[in-house]
């Protein structure tokens, strides 16, 4: 197993999308969670959650989580040098496995110190606009089970999606297609949603892989570890799918 670790983390490096899409992941995180929390201010008295006010670069940095998760595949697919992967390790489950693993490592690396660096950053700036104890909103910190939960479940939530974007790639085995259906996987019921009655609406919020990161948002229909479960059932069935047709297919 260390081999195969090895050997998909020095395929991973040498792909130049990685680096691009791991960037893409930080900056947009922290830097969409600074402008959010630059442009919130008390004057609407709307009760903000002020730890998703700084988490809310999350929404777009998972498009780039997801890219990451199908190029880590796709790549191989498109250059054909998935048939020598294979013929170096015949044992194909372990090929996926450490897949999983390297992409799963290192976005939950870059996604930690996106989310504590977005949550910092945003802070920061929140209590430079009024929200501080006189207003109602006490001070967030990471020492508060509650606030360390929610950016947990931001950052876990970016690594999960990655590994469901991994398995839906090698099910499709085309970059667009697994782009295309992930995307609208994710967004598609939240667009939805809105134009149904709120019974269907919420159960199509508790039901998209969305729901890990939704979930954490005041009035959502699920709790927090409801939400990131869903998004992993998603994965974990994905995952499931993925490994058995890349036993039975050819290469």
């Amino acid at each position: 197993m260390s081999d195969a670790l090895r050997a998909e983390l020095t395929k991973l490096r040498s792909v130049r999308s990685t680096t691009w899409a791991l960037l893409a992941i930080l900056g947009l995180t922290i830097a969409l969670g600074v402008v959010s929390s630059s442009t919130s201010h008390t004057e609407g008295g709307r009760g903000e959650d002020i730890v998703m006010v700084s988490l809310v670069g999350v929404y777009f940095a998972q498009i780039a989580a997801v890219a990451f998760g199908v190029l880590a595949v796709c790549s191989e697919y498109a250059t054909g040098t998935i048939r020598a992967t294979f013929a170096a390790n015949p044992r194909r489950l372990q090929v996926v496995a450490a897949k999983v693993a390297i992409v799963g490592g290192l976005v939950a690396g870059v996604s930690i110190v996106a989310t504590v660096g977005a949550f910092y950053a945003g802070q920061a700036i929140l209590r430079g606009n009024g929200f501080v104890d006189a207003n109602g909103y006490p001070a967030a910190s990471l020492a508060d089970g509650q606030t360390l939960r929610t950016v947990a479940i931001a950052a876990g939530y970016l690594v999960v999606l990655a590994v469901l974007s991994l398995a839906a790639a090698a099910i499709l085995r085309d970059t667009a297609a697994a782009i295309s259906v992930l995307l609208g996987v994710l967004f598609v019921p939240w667009i939805v949603g809105g134009l149904l009655p709120e019974n269907l609406a919420n159960a199509f919020e508790e039901a998209t892989p969305m729901a890990g990161i939704a979930a954490q948002e005041q009035g959502a229909p699920i709790g927090p570890w409801a939400g990131i479960g869903v998004t992993s059932a998603w994965a974990a069935a994905a995952l499931l799918v993925a490994l058995w047709l890349v036993r039975r297919r050819d290469a």
